[in-house]
């Protein structure tokens, strides 16, 4: 019963973390898996997720362009993605950490006008805090569930894009 107590008092906190946080204005998501999950094996079946370092307990890559085909988000938010990630094994569980989200807009007529923005256009305030209001919430949990999918390996409702 300690050793149940002992585990749960140091993994709540690491579980407490997963979502979104604003560090400066700059949104970072972190989400913990369970190391039955095996991230890293997950990741390198990944075709649109590019490892650059590895070593036995983490990953740090890239994603150039990964489709989020979730119903539930605004147009926008339904894009491609592009960011940086980082996979650690840390006290027995997978810790994704995933910066610099990126999302890249096909626009015009013909589809000919790409642009590239920062997801925290969408979904934080000029007084650099995320938004609370519903739509931007629907959004943040579209890309949630998104992230979550893409290392799990589950990607229920996305689509992965070849490069």
């Amino acid at each position: 019963m300690k050793k149940l107590l002992l585990s749960l008092l140091f993994t709540l906190p690491a579980m407490a973390q997963d979502g979104f946080r604003n560090e400066n204005g700059n949104l970072i998501w972190q989400h913990t898996y369970p190391a039955t999950a095996n991230i890293i094996a997950n990741v390198e079946t990944q075709p649109d997720l590019k490892v650059e370092i590895a070593t036995n307990d983490s990953q740090m890559g890239f994603a150039e362009k990964i489709k989020n085909s979730c119903s539930e988000g605004s147009p926008a938010i339904r894009n491609d993605y592009k960011f940086s990630f980082t996979v650690k094994n840390e006290g027995g569980n997978y810790v994704v950490t995933v910066t610099d989200i990126k999302i890249i807009e096909v626009m015009g007529p013909m589809q000919a006008r790409t642009v590239v923005n920062r997801c925290e256009k969408y979904l934080v305030d000029s007084s650099l805090k995320i938004r609370k209001d519903p739509r931007s919430q629907k959004d943040i949990g579209c890309i949630d569930n998104f992230l979550t999918g893409v290392f799990s390996g589950t990607m229920t409702n996305v689509a992965m894009t070849a490069n």
